[in-house]
């Protein structure tokens, strides 16, 4: 027998396979601290690829993102606790509601005007790069004198086959004054590289300030004619091969309230009628992503969507295992539909929706990036949302609600550390 077996006659060595199964079944502040236990645990937790996407999958709790409106300037950050509302779990982002983002695959991308910043909320991991609209990234077209964040259109996913995210910029500017035709000017950023490259130009415009969606490995604009709102084209834009495409349309009109989002990972056309009465109909893709299918056709009450009719959009978030559809408009109200009974329950009135809500381990780049703007101490406890009792009361009730819980927790962290001896039976 051998010297270090003598040492240690009950070690056994776990497959990294076994190992792997018990770590994707873990709650996501334990995987968090078991990256520090060694290189390997951090290897297979951080950094595999195939670990992420397995978890993201065996993921059964639907939730809602949304924002915990506060203007202290604070870098954006996740809420220790989340709340219900009806049977939907709302988990809140620190953030300005009011802030440009989009979202993919439980990543964030807040988009500026000399920044772009990519935010993965579970691992707190937060990275900016520069947003190209300078002398050394112009890309040697247009006249960026004229540059402003109307004039531009944002795309951000995922490379469906290196795994890699990345961000589309689509900026609009012209050559001369009078001159009807803007020019393009087209580059996507690697975020894992952090590096701008040139894009051939689409086959045609999109709206500026357009929203984007990302359905498997590809991005999606909606461009609806100013003058003429039936006539609509959708811009494809195929992130591995880096190609644009026309897209077909659903066999039906568009307004401006129109939508296109991603809806149980398929592409999804969301139409808001107004007249006679208030209609949402959201047309779906297929699993292959080529015919076009009505799923919803809802009917709003006139005691659901309060009067007078202004312009209002409404955007589907998730639908549940019963197929209930969840659902937003832009006046910070949430909603389901439940189509069994045809009825629609307002959830909420001052719910900012972010996005659906799925916890991704991926791991942003440390480099190239750079550091977030810091706030001081003074101005976040004089201006932060958090420390006003009035304002976050359910966080504070939350806290009492687990106080004990807390404490035996602390407790046992006490006894491990040897700083209390543990009482004897």
């Amino acid at each position: 027998m051998g010297k270090e077996e003598e040492e240690s006659p009950n070690s056994m060595c776990i497959l990294p396979e076994l190992l792997e199964e018990i770590f994707i079944r873990l709650p996501l502040k334990s995987i968090l601290r078991f990256r520090t236990v060694s290189k390997h645990c951090r290897s297979l937790i951080l950094e595999s690829r195939r670990f992420s996407e397995k978890r993201m999958r065996l993921q059964k709790n639907r939730r809602i993102l949304a924002a915990y409106n506060c203007d202290c300037g604070d870098r954006p950050r996740l809420l220790t606790e989340s709340r219900f509302e009806g049977d939907e779990e709302i988990v809140y982002l620190h953030c300005l509601a009011s802030r440009p983002s989009l979202s993919c695959d439980g990543l964030l991308c807040f988009p500026e005007q000399d920044w772009i910043i990519v935010l993965n909320p579970s691992t707190r991991q937060l990275r900016r790069f520069p947003s190209g609209l300078n002398h050394k990234c112009r890309f040697g077209f247009g006249l960026w004198s004229s540059f402003s964040p109307e004039n531009w259109a944002i795309g951000f996913g995922r490379d469906k086959v290196r795994g890699s995210f990345k961000v589309v910029r689509l900026c609009f500017s012209f050559r001369e004054i009078g001159q009807e035709e803007p020019v393009l000017e087209c580059g996507v950023l690697d975020v894992q590289t952090g590096v701008w490259s040139k894009l051939s130009p689409p086959p045609h415009v999109v709206n500026p300030g357009s929203k984007s969606v990302c359905v498997n490995g590809s991005i999606y604009w909606l461009h609806v004619d100013v003058y003429v709102e039936k006539h609509y084209k959708i811009l494809a834009l195929d992130l591995d091969k880096q190609e644009f495409n026309k897209f077909s349309v659903p066999p039906t009109r568009a307004t401006k309230e129109s939508r296109l989002v991603n809806l149980e990972e398929r592409l999804a056309f969301v139409k808001t009628n107004v007249l006679p009465i208030w209609r949402i109909e959201i047309w779906s893709t297929d699993t292959y992503q080529k015919r076009w299918s009505k799923t919803f056709s809802i009917h709003l009450k006139l005691d659901v969507v309060s009067w007078p009719k202004r312009r209002r959009w409404f955007t589907p978030v998730a639908v549940s295992k019963q197929g209930n559809l969840v659902f937003y408009d832009n006046q910070n109200k949430l909603f389901k539909y439940y189509p069994r009974t045809n009825e629609t329950w307002c959830l909420s009135v001052d719910t900012c929706v972010i996005s659906p809500y799925v916890e991704n381990l991926v791991s942003l780049p440390l480099k190239p990036s750079h550091s977030y703007p810091h706030v001081s101490v003074e101005t976040r406890m004089s201006r932060c949302r958090l420390f006003s009792k009035e304002s976050s009361s359910w966080i504070f009730k939350a806290l009492q609600r687990n106080e004990f819980r807390i404490l035996e927790i602390l407790f046992t962290s006490l006894v491990v550390a040897g700083y209390i001896c543990s009482p004897r039976k």
